[in-house]
């Protein structure tokens, strides 16, 4: 019995990676709708990167207003997070970082890109960057942890290698991520060192 249990478990996972791969076709074809529609099928077999997706079609207003979304948005974030979604862990920290869709606090920020970073797994490296560069800010500034340049220069010295990394695979945005990862690490290290 135990095996059909599990047999039905790996199938259902097919079945989301199938209409989370559908979604994220038509979202780069910016059909959001449809991207939509695929996504929340993707969710409704468990899939938590389809649920993380959806919080940004309602984040970034894919669909409707942005402002009119956030609770959705929020909601998805959530429930991806819940699932042990990394992507997912660090949107929610941006959110208390910035006060979007929630009451800016910079201690919940740094609790949620934390959690991102204890949940990373094979296969997350595009990610990597992203919340490494999230916790140097943290500790260089003292946002939500106490300030620790050695920390700081740690995560973004990681950082910086995975944007490398992100570079060399033709990541999503990697151009962006990597400016901001240098330029807070020539800050860190004149900081240090001067």
């Amino acid at each position: 019995m135990a095996f059909l249990d599990k047999d039905k478990f790996v199938e259902m996972d097919k079945i989301g990676a199938t209409w989370l791969d559908r979604g994220a076709e038509a979202y780069r074809q910016g059909d959001y709708e449809l991207a939509l529609q695929c996504y929340k099928k993707a969710a409704d077999y468990g899939n938590s990167q389809a649920m993380c997706n959806l919080g940004y079609i309602y984040a970034f207003g894919r669909v409707g207003e942005a402002d009119q979304e956030k609770a959705k948005a929020f909601y998805y974030f959530t429930q991806a997070s819940l699932a042990g979604n990394p992507n997912a862990f660090y949107k929610l920290g941006d959110a208390f970082r910035f006060g979007n869709f929630v009451k800016k606090n910079d201690e919940i920020a740094f609790q949620y890109y934390s959690m991102a970073e204890s949940v990373l797994q094979e296969g997350d490296e595009d990610m990597i960057a992203e919340i490494d560069y999230r916790l140097a800010l943290c500790y260089a500034r003292g946002w939500g942890t106490d300030q620790r340049w050695d920390l700081a220069l740690k995560y973004i010295n990681e950082a910086q290698l995975y944007a490398y990394r992100n570079k060399q695979h033709g990541e999503y945005n990697w151009q962006k991520t990597s400016q901001q990862i240098n330029k807070l690490h020539d800050e860190i290290v004149r900081e240090m060192f001067s």
